[in-house]
């Protein structure tokens, strides 16, 4: 078990004009998203929210970025728990990263360091290089929190927090659960009864990024698109991208886009009905 603060050199970024193995077609997968009325109330989500890997030993995840517009391959992200480890007296597993990125943006961390018991999931620590300088970010240092964020709650549950308007808009109840409805999600010839989740940042400025993810009924990730508030980035996101998918919650509206400067829709391994893929 590893066991010092330094805790591996193995990590690997795959830079552009390199191949990383993988089953993920060049061209975005056909998908259909139809409502269901055969509700799921709630999961059991052992990943990482929203990184898609368990941190358990024995599995090989994947996911692949598809530019919205082009709806071509933009990136695969390979995640592989690698070691169990104990960091601040905390048992973990360590996450190796493998990335392939047809076009600059921010690359993933180099290692995640990541703890799972009987109801949460939680990063423990992160390791990344930033202009050839290994960073090591642990729980308990500064901004750790606000980074990478609390515990993920294992159970997600529709309590019927998103109330449905005539217009289409979503307004907020007293329920506290992610859950926004059923829905049937076909990726090529694999469907999935799935929970929609919309996890919003509704008190940020300008209503900060939001995710809507469709979950499987054994608690998989299988479609992701991440959102940003209209405003959030300086620019009038709808200016930008007048013909994106919007979702208005409480009046604000946020627009399908993200950090990267562009918009794209996200597949897992499990949404091609793989999974398993041992090392």
């Amino acid at each position: 078990m590893i066991e010092s603060k330094i805790m591996s050199n193995k990590f690997y970024i795959k830079p552009p004009g390199e191949v990383l193995e993988h089953p993920f077609p060049p061209t975005r997968p056909d998908i259909k998203i139809v409502e269901s009325s055969d509700p799921i109330y709630e999961v059991d989500c052992q990943e990482l929210q929203w990184w898609f890997a368990i941190p358990k030993m024995g599995e090989t995840y994947m996911w692949a970025d598809y530019d919205g517009e082009t709806q071509q391959l933009d990136a695969v992200t390979q995640m592989i728990p690698t070691a169990p480890a104990m960091i601040n007296n905390i048992e973990c597993v360590e996450i190796q990263f493998n990335e392939w990125l047809a076009k600059a943006w921010p690359q993933s961390p180099d290692l995640m360091y990541v703890a799972m018991d009987d109801t949460h999931t939680r990063w423990i620590s992160v390791v990344t290089t930033i202009d050839g300088m290994r960073i090591y970010n642990t729980i308990g240092d500064d901004w750790f929190e606000d980074q990478w964020g609390p515990e993920c709650e294992r159970r997600i549950v529709d309590d019927g927090r998103y109330e449905l308007q005539p217009d289409g808009s979503y307004k907020t109840t007293e329920g506290q659960g992610l859950g926004a409805g059923t829905y049937d999600v076909t990726i090529g010839e694999n469907t999935f009864h799935c929970l929609r989740v919309i996890a919003p940042d509704l008190d940020a400025e300008h209503g900060g990024e939001m995710c809507e993810v469709y979950i499987e009924e054994g608690g998989r990730t299988v479609f992701f698109r991440r959102y940003d508030g209209r405003f959030l980035r300086g620019h009038d996101l709808i200016e930008k991208f007048p013909n994106n998918r919007r979702i208005i919650i409480d009046d604000i509206v946020y627009v399908h886009s993200n950090c990267t400067g562009w918009f794209h829709d996200t597949f897992t391994l499990a949404s091609l009905g793989k999974a398993n893929i041992i090392k």
